[in-house]
Formats: C-alpha cells, sequence, structure tokens
C-alpha cells in the first residue's frame, strides 16, 4: 500500500482565521476530492469516468481539518500499487515509485485546467509520455467542472488555495485560475498551423502544438467530419512520433479564457498540406 497525502491550505479572508463559509467551502473540497477521485480512477483503471463503480484500488479520505488557515488534509492512497492500469503501462519507466508518478499526473491535469506553467524533470515526462495518446487531455476535460467548484471559495472565504505534499506547494488556486477555469468564450473559425502531438480516434481528444504562440493546446475531433480530417490529424502525429516535420492547417473554433488565451480548439477540418 502507498499513501499520498495531500494538504488544502486555505487561505486569506475568514479562512485565516481557520474557518471557511459552509456552503462554499463544503463546494470546494467537494470539487477538489472529486477532482483526485476522478483522476485516481483512470490511473487505477486506464478509463476516464463516465459511469458505474470507482476502482476500489485507489481510495479518497479526509483527515480532520488544522487551524493555522485553514488546513484540510486528503490522502490518496493506493490499496494495491502493483496492479493498477498506470503501473502496467509505465512499467520500468515509472519515476522511483508508482505513487510519484501519481503526483505528477495529478498536478499536471489540474495546472493544465487551470491555465498554469507545467514544468516537468525528464523522467517525469517520460513516464507521462507513456500514457495511451489523448488520454490526458481527455482527462483535463472531465476534471473541468470539478475543479470549478474548487475555485467557488476562492473570494467568498478565502483568497487561495495551495496544494501542497509533504510540506512543498504544488501549486496555487487564486483569483487568476478561477477566472481562467470559469471563462469559455467561443470564437469564430479560424485557420492554423498545428503539429499533432497526441490524439485518440476513438474518444476525438487530442493535442497539437502551435507554434505561432509556442503552446500546446488540447483539442477535439467530434464524430461526423470528413475521412481526410481524421487522416491529416493522424498524419501529422505520425510524423511527430517519429521527428519529422509534422505541420499541418487546421480549420476551427477556439475556445480562449477572459485573457484570450487559448483553451481548446474544436476541429473542423484539417489538410495536410499548409495553404
Amino acid at each position: 500500500m502507498e499513501t499520498l497525502k495531500y494538504e488544502l491550505v486555505y487561505d486569506g479572508g475568514v479562512a485565516t482565521a481557520g474557518q471557511l463559509p459552509a456552503h462554499s467551502g463544503a463546494t470546494s473540497l467537494e470539487g477538489m476530492t472529486w477532482t483526485l477521485t476522478l483522476i485516481g480512477h483512470y490511473a487505477a483503471t486506464g478509463k476516464i469516468k463516465s459511469r458505474g463503480e470507482l476502482s476500489p484500488e485507489v481510495r479518497i479520505y479526509l483527515i480532520p481539518p488544522r487551524q493555522g488557515s485553514f488546513i484540510q488534509e486528503v490522502w490518496v492512497q493506493l490499496t494495491e500499487p502493483n496492479n493498477l492500469f498506470l503501473t502496467s503501462v509505465l512499467g520500468s519507466y515509472v519515476v522511483g515509485s508508482v505513487s510519484q508518478t501519481l503526483n505528477s499526473l495529478i498536478t499536471t491535469t489540474i495546472k493544465q485546467v487551470c491555465g498554469l506553467t507545467i514544468n516537468l524533470l525528464k523522467g517525469e515526462q517520460d513516464a507521462l509520455g507513456r500514457l495511451p495518446s489523448g488520454d490526458r487531455e481527455a482527462l483535463v476535460d472531465k476534471i473541468e467542472p470539478s475543479m470549478r467548484r474548487a475555485h467557488t471559495v476562492i473570494g467568498e472565504g478565502a483568497n487561495t488555495l495551495d496544494i501542497r505534499e509533504n510540506k512543498a506547494s504544488l501549486l496555487r488556486l487564486d483569483q487568476d485560475t478561477k477566472a481562467y477555469v470559469n471563462a469559455d468564450f467561443l470564437t469564430d473559425e479560424t485557420l492554423m498551423v498545428v503539429s499533432v502531438g497526441a490524439y485518440n480516434a476513438n474518444s476525438g481528444n487530442g493535442s497539437a502544438y502551435l507554434p505561432e504562440i509556442g503552446k500546446t493546446v488540447r483539442f477535439y475531433a467530434p464524430k461526423g467530419l470528413d475521412a481526410d480530417t481524421y487522416a491529416a490529424l493522424s498524419y501529422s502525429l505520425d510524423k511527430y512520433v517519429n521527428g519529422l516535420p509534422s505541420e499541418i492547417q487546421i480549420a476551427c473554433v477556439p475556445t480562449v479564457s477572459l485573457d484570450d488565451r487559448y483553451k481548446r480548439l474544436k476541429i473542423v477540418r484539417a489538410f495536410k498540406t499548409v495553404l
């Protein structure tokens, strides 16, 4: 058995005195624990939770809160670490232990949905890079609603929420991340040059690097598009995996945040040739 021990440290506002408003505080805790549950379920089964029972191989527990700000402990317990989907996929690439790799998956997924910068060690990049193409992007989409709930108490009882592990701060939620998570603005259809780095043809989820802005953005290619579009996406991914020039052109409808950062792209068409 392995256990990840997190601290959710609420600070500012009434949280400084060791208390939270009941409704917004409880909503935030529910959002954070459900986020961890969804990621833990994926780590155990390799499936994005949609219906049915949660895997018993990753359990999430609340530990009584402490004062000094409002500090809530949350334990992520791996009851059978050697039997997890994450373990079977990563094998010898697991960095130190499966719990460390799960910690990296939790941190990067939450950071991505909140628009925060992701910095990984090479070993972490290698390990997470072995997950099936498109799964991490699908997981980001899955936890976005619960991360919106996790931000409920920000500005409504606390100014910040620090997520810590072993006393080290992993990331901070604040008014900026709340605005990013909550704001969704659809823009007009536009043409972009992209390089596909991940793509799951079954789910339609993937990610693409946008050289114009130097950022990787997740995308969704819905069912019912023309066959040439799916072929172009797969073509770009194949070139990318083999270290070859992989730029293609897409027509898409971007979703942007309040500060005009791209959050995701809905693919309309894709072309192997940049026009």
